[in-house]
């Protein structure tokens, strides 16, 4: 629970904007908030980063490489795991309970009477907190999409855009083109652009005509687009047990190996990404190759970021992920098993949103499954284990056990055996409370 007893409540009413408000797509909103607190945007040297997969390790591998180059970080990442401080830090250290309700409590008063949204509010309150600490840089991640995100208010040293994929097409568009046409819209005049490999893309024609939505927004912004699988290749040689990584980066004709602690094959995507968009940071910051080493190698602990296929405990092994869609539950059993895991089967602790596609997941995590522990996060959007263990009959799996909360959930599988958590970024969060000391 957050520290100060101040900030539940009016945490609590942040939240209820998300159901009020709901999600909706504009700047007019998140402009009049800049422009209440003297336009913060217009202070802040910005890497922007957008992306439907990838954009929070990318966000975090950015930061981790600039603050070991000694720069003031801030980094503003969605949605947070355990606490909403989480998702605004500077140089790792999360904001403060009392910047929080300082910062806050203007912003929702002028946001309730603009029918303003939750992830305007607490953008505006990032972007202000950032101007306010002087940051060098401030590496901001999207919400959703690109051009009608709040985020977008910014003016970008450098435009970040990861993997495409089918994700909220209610808001971004029913085809991969019209998907990459909203995240495309980041790209901004004068600033460099960088597409990381296109991972979702089915075929030629579909990949080219996604890569021409990227290079008809840069020609008609002015600027520079680099696709990092031109310029650079990247290939995970070894996953160990500790769940970090070793990797081979070549690029301008050079081999380097990086240790990285961010496991997984889908993330050589996401270093690719980063190493393509260094030369663009370097004509502004002064980056070494030991800042980007010692940068991809401590990840974790310089910049906070948790949750993503991360080791609990070794004995018996307890990992936690925040993968919350098929794709992402693939990586991470694909990720355990090449890291030395794989004859085992798993006691996996499992439960999701209602919006999400809960059979593709468990059709994923089948194979894995020695037995299925059903639990229901703390939220009104939590899918009932009534309903989740009929999917997971429906995914043929046999031994399945329903828990009346996540922390229940987590006792009775480690005591099992090796255990997997995930399903959502809410379960990840009250396992990660159980968890703490």
């Amino acid at each position: 629970m957050d520290s100060n007893s101040n900030l539940t409540p009016l945490l609590s009413e942040l939240f209820a904007m998300t159901f009020h408000a709901g999600i909706k797509p504009g700047l007019e909103r998140i402009e009049q908030l800049c422009a209440s607190i003297d336009h913060p945007e217009a202070r802040l040297p910005v890497i922007h980063v957008a992306g439907t997969n990838g954009k929070g390790s990318t966000s975090a591998m950015l930061a981790s490489i600039l603050q070991h180059a000694g720069y003031r970080v801030g980094l503003y990442t969605s949605p947070h795991i355990v606490q909403f401080n989480e998702r605004i830090r500077i140089n790792g250290t999360m904001i403060s309970d009392d910047d929080i309700l300082r910062l806050a409590r203007p912003l929702m008063d002028l946001a309730q009477n603009i029918g303003g949204t939750f992830f305007e509010v607490t953008t505006a309150m990032a972007l202000a907190y950032f101007a306010e600490h002087r940051v060098d840089v401030a590496v901001i991640e999207t919400g959703l999409g690109g051009r009608l995100d709040a985020t977008n208010v910014v003016t970008p040293l450098v435009s970040v855009i990861t993997g495409i994929d089918y994700d909220h097409m209610e808001y971004l568009g029913t085809t991969l083109p019209q998907i990459a046409g909203e995240k495309a819209g980041i790209i901004k005049q004068g600033a460099p652009a960088v597409l990381g490999p296109l991972l979702a893309v089915g075929d030629v024609a579909e990949a080219t005509a996604v890569r021409r939505v990227f290079t008809t927004a840069a020609e008609r912004a002015g600027t520079t687009l680099t696709y990092a699988p031109d310029v650079v290749r990247v290939e995970v040689d070894r996953i160990t047990p500790d769940l970090t990584m070793v990797a081979s980066v070549l690029m301008d004709d050079a081999l380097q190996y990086f240790d990285v602690d961010l496991a997984g094959a889908h993330q050589a995507a996401n270093i690719a990404t980063v190493m393509a968009t260094l030369p663009a940071l370097r004509s502004i910051f002064f980056v070494t190759e030991d800042h980007i080493s010692n940068g991809l190698r401590t990840i974790r602990a310089t910049t906070g970021t948790t949750g993503r296929i991360h080791l609990l405990r070794r004995d018996p092994v307890v990992v936690v992920d925040v993968s919350h869609n098929p794709g992402g539950i693939e990586s991470l059993i694909t990720t355990v098993r090449a890291a030395g895991y794989a004859d085992h089967t798993w006691q996996v602790v499992f439960g999701a949103m209602r919006d999400k596609d809960v059979a593709g997941m468990l059709r994923a995590l089948a194979p894995a499954v020695d037995t299925l522990h059903l639990c229901a996060p703390a939220l009104q959007r939590a899918l009932d284990t009534n309903a989740l263990e009929l999917f997971a009959i429906e995914a043929g799996m046999s031994s399945v056990l329903s828990h009346t909360s996540v922390a229940q959930a987590v006792l009775a599988a480690e005591q099992q055996g090796p255990t997997l958590i995930c399903g959502s970024f809410h379960v990840a969060d009250e396992a990660l409370r159980s968890f703490a000391p």
